[in-house]
């Protein structure tokens, strides 16, 4: 509990911030007026939102569990400081009062009113009638604030508080030291005082780093190593993107600071040139009285402008001299800066890795800061880890002292390929260090390292072997599991963490073993079980209660490794316990999205402060947008929303707008990440139109400051002519916004991405066969859009740069890859005679030929390589994206590559069909190549798989279970040797059953309903699996005869486990579901694909538990997923207009083409990119023309009028690509201009 004296001194401190931050607000008679001294660093203005992130910041102090002191009313109104009781007050002093006040009244200790009367009297009377503090040192401290000039040294006293004012001070003054620190560089602080900025500003980084950061342009090096020693602390609280971008401006201060070069020196600078097609080389002579503009970095902000409350800087560089380039191999990376950079050395680009001289980095090796560089950084790439421990091992074998460091390797351990070499001690000081390694080699790794440690073991049971194997002791069975003791097994879950994956026979046997069989446990042994809590069955979770959970930061983890199932049984029995609003309030994000909105209506929020902090998923957001507002939003409440903002239906955004379409644009631009695609065409849609009643032309003649407004986001959509038409004035920014620039939202045949990258190479100035790196790299993800025909004008030490940048995009258009793929060859020869560092640099690309990949002949390296090449590939997204925003290729040619350099001997594999036999010299199908491949043994032949015998598949059997995709041909085969290796269906157990998994699709129909299991979650696992409906249908009658209950007593934690399997109930079934069950668990039916005979039954039990369709709001309609596919021909046209872009896109597809059809043109376009780019083939052939226009403007492309036929970009003639079988209509169809006049007016296309 914090005394009297410390509670008065918080308020004290935060009247002397404030009279600081705004001397001129105070009265001339006020104690606290300043006469701040010229020469120290002045106080920043409040950041934009900054009572938000005060706030924020201050519940994380109150979770911590420190007190705050709580006003009954404003004690500040009977100083002479003009104060305002509003949150928009410019007043931050009245901010903190509102922020005390709004903070959770159950969480916040609320003092006495003697305690208060004492700290108001404390404050505003600072003379002889101050009562002072109890303990002397607070007084002096006190004392000393009076006199304080400047933001440091007011820092520099709070530190000598104890925590808990220390905390909230810190809160509220860590955003306003982050602005001092990014707009000022610091070069006129002395170190002392630069570092207690960045001491203040810590928090913020911490625990909220601003999505879009801001990093000085000019920083000295003793101040760059405070910052990035301050950076690498958070640097688990940063974003891949945040981490990047701090790296890169880490490295242009190093070239600045020490080298006085530039890396972007070379690249575009701003020149006045007219509009002109790339190729053309005139350039003007610069206007009279015009000055070339600052280079700024992309996140930059210039300096401060004059009269602002800074204190004059020293001399800069003249930035209107651009500095030299850097040499391309310059070695900056010297000890001293490998040091300062620390955990961001572990995303080093290749080019860089190379440059680092080996002697330098052994010594950085052996230095203290080596270890912390790479520890708690997650995994590394595999091509930059295996280079920097191939430097440290060459440079290392002159001292043969590699081996003796072991423990100081961190992540690139996972890199280690001499396992069988280390004794017992090495293998465990290795395996220590591999738990954060996610490339595919680290499971063999693991293996030998945890055979040479149990083969020195004398106990396999003893609790000091756990200890031993760390991360490795998931790799041993569940038998060899269930023989250590409870409290052996109990000590390794606490220290291995929650990022341990077990497998799921595993964590069954520790849930059994630690739980011992109990069908009610407490929270707190809930928690104890980590990661193996997905061994938990749901009939314990659903009686579990809310004590030792809610509150618990262990939680959030614990329930992100549950699967649905559980989650639901979980919030069933915590539901049981608390009531909703306050299980809302404590539950996190992880457990939230299972909340159904009946839920949430009990919760009965009433306050967009409520949803502060939370993430919540569309359809909640929808349901909590109408709640709570309404129809009638405003910016404020807007900027409120968070995630919510998921829930803005168009019209909304759209009377917004109303008040000041700059203003909505930015407000909707704050949060990025929980947009959807339709919401961002239709702010830009509103943004556009409102600016140009603004003033006509207004992109023709837009000034600098005009576009810098704009949110790059929705510049992006600006329609193509206008694009086309921006003036080569602002082309400064323009190239910036387009350097940082994620084209993620646009179609892949948007007309828009073309003329993007023609404005771009407009705005260079330069023939193509003239431009540097640096200036094709100065595109941005724009360069990932040049067309191999321009790319082919390039010079070739340009095109070299240019085609190794393209390998690290996201998004190549499909309509570039023949040709692109053709440029490779021409340039770099036949993909089969490259080289190892060649397929390194250029292997994403490789990617673009299916054909290539399975072609490219065997050598020693390929396999290696092309295994890091996967392991540096993103996992794709689930459910697959439409064609149109595609992240790039079908990896199952390189999985296929993988798959047969794994399991021949043959040194020459010749192209063979997915599942062909192997050539003679193939390797045999033992354990552990079966485990070793995972997934990849949906490649083996029926033939192959029949050689497996009965002991192999007992051994393997899980992992074979874990292949969803096996041919009907394949399952006959492992249904044969799964009936040798256990005997009949009905000898088997549940046990084996679940190991089965999918394996136990090949049982026929009259097999399946005697598959012996009664548990959901053993239901739920098989759910995985792709089962035909008459599988369904069986497996379903025999689940239901087992648990002896009829459809009617189905509670929603048993429909939410039926998964896939609810498509096997019958008519009659399907109108027994039990109503209050069926609302609760609605949306993970929903997210079920049933034929459309059990849809449109589903549909009926929703129309009669829900109403009739004409009634469903958005977040109905979301929240209802693909049983909206179930709607008929009259209900579809019935439902409100804002209520389709909501509609689940995976439902689009599975809506009959008839039903489509019924749609007005008005309620297609409302459908937005994202539900358009969903519509299949057979769906777009049966609408009118009209509605083929109005589907074409929901996506933001156009038409023609005939079926199938495909034309690309008039700005950018394509390649004719065969079509994907399965493909969405607009993914495959693609954008095909009908340009007559008549059909523009008609429809009013958006191009």
């Amino acid at each position: 509990m914090a005394s009297p004296g410390e509670k008065a001194l918080l308020l004290l401190f935060l009247v002397h911030a404030v009279s600081a931050l705004y001397p001129d607000t105070m009265s001339p008679m006020s104690p606290m007026m300043l006469d701040p001294d010229p020469a120290t660093p002045g106080f920043p203005s409040p950041p934009a939102h900054f009572q938000d992130m005060a706030k924020k910041l201050m519940m994380r102090c109150l979770q911590m569990g420190h007190l705050v002191p709580m006003t009954t009313d404003n004690p500040f109104n009977n100083s002479g400081v003009q104060m305002e009781d509003s949150m928009s007050s410019p007043n931050p002093l009245s901010h903190f009062h509102s922020l005390l006040t709004s903070l959770p009244a159950e969480e916040t200790d609320t003092y006495s009113d003697t305690d208060m009367d004492s700290a108001s009297h404390f404050y505003f009377q600072p003379n002889s009638t101050m009562k002072y503090p109890d303990s002397d040192r607070e007084w002096n401290v006190t004392e000393r604030m009076w006199n304080c000039s400047s933001l440091p040294s007011f820092i520099e006293h709070m530190r000598n508080s104890s925590a808990g004012p220390q905390c909230f001070l810190r809160a509220f003054i860590a955003p306003l030291s982050w602005v001092a620190l990014m707009m000022k560089g610091g070069d006129d602080m002395e170190p002392e005082d630069y570092g207690r900025l960045v001491w203040a500003a810590k928090p913020l980084l911490q625990n909220m780093p601003p999505p879009q950061m801001t990093l000085p342009p000019w920083i000295q090096n003793p101040h760059l190593e405070k910052m990035m020693k301050m950076l690498g602390e958070v640097f688990g609280s940063l974003s891949e993107e945040q981490r990047v971008q701090i790296r890169e401006w880490a490295k242009e201060r190093v070239a600045q600071n020490n080298y006085n070069c530039s890396h972007t020196a070379a690249a575009w600078r701003p020149r006045s040139i007219p509009d002109q097609k790339p190729g053309q080389t005139h350039r003007p002579e610069q206007e009279p009285g015009q000055t070339p503009k600052p280079e700024q970095e992309p996140g930059q902000t210039l300096r401060p402008e004059v009269g602002q409350n800074w204190p004059a800087r020293p001399p800069q560089p003249d930035m209107t001299v651009m500095p030299s380039p850097c040499p391309p191999w310059l070695v900056w990376l010297k000890m001293d800066v490998m040091k300062m950079m620390g955990p961001f050395l572990s995303g080093l680009p290749m080019d860089d890795i190379q440059t680092i001289p080996n002697d330098q980095l052994c010594q950085f090796f052996h230095s203290p800061q080596f270890p912390s560089s790479f520890r708690g950084v997650g995994g590394l790439p595999p091509l930059q880890g295996r280079k920097i421990l191939q430097k440290i091992r060459e440079c290392s074998q002159k001292r043969d002292d590699l081996v003796q460091n072991l423990d100081r390797l961190g992540s690139l351990a996972c890199f280690y390929d001499d396992a069988p070499t280390l004794n017992s001690s090495m293998s465990r000081l290795l395996l220590s260090q591999l738990d954060e390694c996610s490339n595919s080699g680290v499971n063999k790794l693991k293996k030998k390292l945890v055979n040479t440690v149990m083969s020195s073991s004398v106990d396999d049971t003893s609790p000091e072997l756990l200890r031993a194997l760390g991360p490795g002791v998931t790799l041993l069975s569940p038998f060899h599991l269930s023989q250590f003791s409870p409290d052996a097994l109990k000590d390794t879950l606490m220290s291995l963490g929650s990022e341990v994956k077990w497998g799921l026979t595993q964590a069954k046997t520790l849930a059994n073993k630690l739980l011992q069989g109990k069908q009610e446990v407490s929270g707190k042994e809930l928690m104890s079980l980590g990661s193996a809590v997905t061994g938990v069955a749901s009939s314990v979770l659903r009686k579990v209660k809310s004590q030792g959970l809610l509150g618990n930061e262990g939680l959030d983890m614990m329930s992100q490794k549950m699967t649905s199932l559980q989650r639901k049984a979980l919030l069933e029995g915590l539901l049981g316990d608390v009531n909703a609003s306050e299980l809302i309030q404590k539950v996190p994000a992880s457990l939230l999205s299972s909340l159904s909105l009946t839920t949430l209506d009990k919760a009965n929020l009433t306050s967009l402060d409520q949803l502060e902090g939370k993430q919540w998923t569309r359809a909640q957001s929808a349901f909590l947008v109408r709640n709570i507002l309404g129809k009638k939003m405003t910016l404020p409440d807007m900027r409120k929303l968070g995630s919510a903002m998921q829930g803005v239906a168009c019209e909304m955004i759209e009377k917004v707008a109303e008040s000041g379409v700059l203003e909505m644009a930015q407000a909707v631009t704050e949060t990025p990440r929980w947009l959807s695609k339709t919401q961002v065409c239709c702010t830009a849609q509103s943004l556009f139109a409102g600016l140009e009643k603004k003033r006509a032309g207004y992109f023709n003649n837009i000034t600098d400051t005009e576009l810098e407004e704009i949110p790059t986001l929705l510049l992006l959509h600006l329609p193509a002519e206008k694009i086309a038409s921006l003036p080569a004035s602002v082309c400064a920014v323009f190239m910036k916004k387009m350097k940082e620039a994620n084209l993620s939202s646009l179609p892949l045949t948007s007309r828009s991405r073309p003329t993007l990258t023609n404005r771009a190479l407009n705005c260079l100035g330069r023939n193509m066969s003239k431009l540097s790196s640096e200036e094709v790299l100065s595109l941005g993800s724009l360069l990932c859009e040049l067309a191999p025909s321009q790319m082919s004008l390039l010079a070739p030490e340009v095109l070299n740069s240019t085609v190794q940048a393209l390998a690290s995009c996201k998004q190549i258009p499909p309509r570039h890859w023949r040709a692109l793929f053709q440029l490779l060859n021409d340039t770099y020869g036949d993909p089969s005679d490259w080289t190892a560092d060649t397929i390194k640099s250029l292997g994403p690309l490789l990617l673009l030929d299916d054909s290539a990949v399975r072609s490219l002949r065997f050598k020693s390296w390929l396999k290696e390589t092309l295994s890091d090449l996967m392991d540096s590939l993103p996992s794709p997204p689930v459910p697959n994206p439409p064609q149109e925003f595609s992240s790039g290729p079908d990896l199952s040619a390189l999985r296929w590559k993988l798959f047969s350099l794994s399991t021949s001997t043959s040194e020459v594999m010749p192209m063979r069909r997915r599942r062909a036999v192997l050539p003679q010299g193939e390797a045999g199908l033992t354990v552990s190549l079966l485990e070793e491949l995972g997934g990849a043994n949906v490649y083996w032949s029926p033939a192959q798989l029949s050689k497996m015998d009965a002991a192999t598949i007992t051994a393997a059997v899980e992992t074979l279970g874990e292949v969803l995709d096996y041919s009907a041909e394949q399952l006959v085969v492992l249904r044969e040797k799964a009936i040798q290796a256990w005997g009949p269906v009905s000898g088997l157990n549940e046990s084996q059953v679940l190991q089965l998994g999918c394996v136990s699709q090949g049982f026929n129909l009259t097999e399946l309903p005697s598959l012996p299991f009664s548990s959901l979650d053993t239901l739920e696992t098989l759910s995985r699996c792709s089962w035909t409906q008459p599988q369904r249908e069986a497996v379903w009658r025999g689940f239901v005869e087992r648990i002896n209950k009829t459809v009617g007593e189905l509670g929603a934690v048993e429909l939410v486990g039926l998964d896939q399997f609810i498509c096997g109930l019958n008519t009659e079934e399907t109108g027994q579901l039990n109503t209050d069950a069926f609302r609760e668990a609605v949306q993970s039916v929903g997210e079920v694909q049933c034929p459309l005979a059990v849809t449109e039954l589903l549909k009926q039990r929703a129309v009669a538990v829900f109403g009739e369709p004409q009634g469903w709001t958005e977040a109905r309609v979301n929240s209802l997923g693909n049983i909206m596919a179930g709607l008929s021909l009259s209900e579809f046209p019935s439902l409100s207009p804002s209520a389709f872009s909501f509609l689940s896109p995976t439902s689009v597809p599975l809506i009959p083409p008839d039903r489509l059809a019924a749609l007005s043109t008005s309620q297609l376009k409302a459908l937005g990119p994202d539900n358009a780019a969903m519509v299949t083939n057979a769906q777009w052939a049966v609408l009118g023309e009209a509605q083929q226009a109005a589907l074409g403007n929901a996506l933001g492309v156009a038409y023609n009028r005939m079926a199938n036929d495909r034309a690309e970009p008039t700005t950018n003639p394509p390649s004719n690509l065969s079509q994907l079988s399965g493909a969405s209509m607009l993914g495959t169809l693609g954008v095909g201009v009908f340009m007559q006049p008549f059909l523009f007016l008609l429809l009013g296309f958006v191009l």
